[in-house]
């Protein structure tokens, strides 16, 4: 067994006893977290705001549509493609536009 040793040290953080012997081992009030703001109003209301918003919001839905954007990226620039090879179609019969249409066409399949 234990022979002149003491037992565990008790320390109150809540608690207030009643007894003189274990006053010494109640702990000082802490202070509020940086984070926690509270402001009394003029009814006497406490009003708790607390900063609990994130560094970056919408980093999962950013995410989430990453492959999507990337998909519909692709389907744009095919659209733009077949537009100017229409364009160039309309406006120009001649060999100039349709070595142009399929320099694009080349280009881009």
């Amino acid at each position: 067994g234990e022979e002149g040793g003491e037992g565990p040290v008790l320390k109150f953080r809540n608690y207030k006893p009643k007894a003189e012997d274990l006053k010494d081992g109640v702990l000082p009030k802490v202070a509020a977290p940086k984070e926690l703001d509270v402001a009394k109003e003029e009814d006497g209301k406490i009003d708790v705001k607390l900063d609990v918003a994130p560094k970056k919001p919408n980093w999962d839905l950013k995410r989430d549509v990453a492959k999507k954007l990337a998909k519909l990226e692709r389907r744009t620039q095919q659209a733009i493609v077949e537009l100017i090879k229409e364009k160039v179609a309309k406006e120009g019969g001649d060999e100039g536009g349709a070595a142009l249409a399929a320099a694009v066409s080349s280009k881009h399949d």
